[in-house]
This record gives structure tokens, sequence and C-alpha cells, in this order.
């Protein structure tokens, strides 16, 4: 089983820059069926410059037309969408390699074991408990964004 928290240790503080100089943020999509943890989540996780909200998406139609043509490094994805699930959405992108690379952070309210572990199984990322667990999250992309300015 893959860990839960994938580490770090990089400068968190590094930027992400082209060659030209430009900042490039780490792109995120939020798919959550609740406008306002949407926009909690939205406010959370972005960082100017660093982590860019680039969609949001309610349902797992409205996920993955998202997710196809605005290429995010990383999907904040809840596990009940208006409709379809979160299970959906990772078994799609999993099956289409072009979205390979796609990092999907599942947050829940649902925190038994099964559950995680099964999300995990089926490719997904992270998973986190949208109560006690949502600073990680900021930190998690954080993490990436470092990772995705040092080229990784």
């Amino acid at each position: 089983m893959r860990a839960c928290r994938p580490g770090g240790g990089r400068d968190l503080k590094a930027e992400i820059m082209t060659s030209a100089g430009a900042t490039v943020p780490l792109k995120v999509l939020i798919a959550d069926d609740s406008q306002p943890v949407a926009e909690m989540l939205r406010e959370l996780v972005s960082d100017p410059g660093r982590v860019e909200v680039i969609g949001v998406a309610d349902t797992d139609i409205s996920a993955l037309e998202a997710i196809r043509r605005l290429a995010p490094d990383a999907v904040v994805l809840d596990l009940q969408l208006g409709t379809g699930s979160g299970a959906d959405v990772i078994r799609a992108v999993r099956a289409d390699p072009a979205l390979a690379s796609t990092r999907l952070i599942v947050t829940s309210n649902h925190t038994s074991p099964q559950l995680r572990a099964g999300c995990l199984e089926l490719g997904a990322y992270a998973y986190l408990d949208k109560v006690k667990e949502l600073p990680d999250l900021a930190a998690m992309l954080q993490r990436l964004a470092a990772q995705k300015a040092a080229g990784g």
C-alpha cells in the first residue's frame, strides 16, 4: 500500500520559474459538490504564484471534462459528487494514459480505513479527512509546487 502522505524535504519557498523568468504555479482543480466547501478549499490552497485553482467541478462528468480540458497538476477530489463519485473519477483518470501524471488527492468526511485503502489502491495520490487533515492538504500542494519548481 502506498503512503497516504508522500514526504517532501524540498524547499517549500522555491520559486517555479520558466526560462523567461515568469512564475508557473501548480495548477489545481477542485471537484466537490458543495459550493461552500469548494470555496473554502480554494481559499485554503490558493497561494499566488505557487498554487493556482484553475477550476471547480461538482459532478464526475464535469470533473473529468475539466481534467481533460485544463490539464491540472493536481485534483482535490471529494468522494461524493453531485452525480457519480470520486472513485469513478479515479478509475477514469487512471485508465487514460494521457492523464497518468495527474495527482488525485481525495478529501472526504468518510474516514474508514477501507475507503482510504480502496482509493489509494485505485490510484489516488492521497486520501485526507476533511475534518482533521485539511492543513495537510495545503502543505502537500506546497510540496508538489516545490517539486514542480525543481523540475520533478
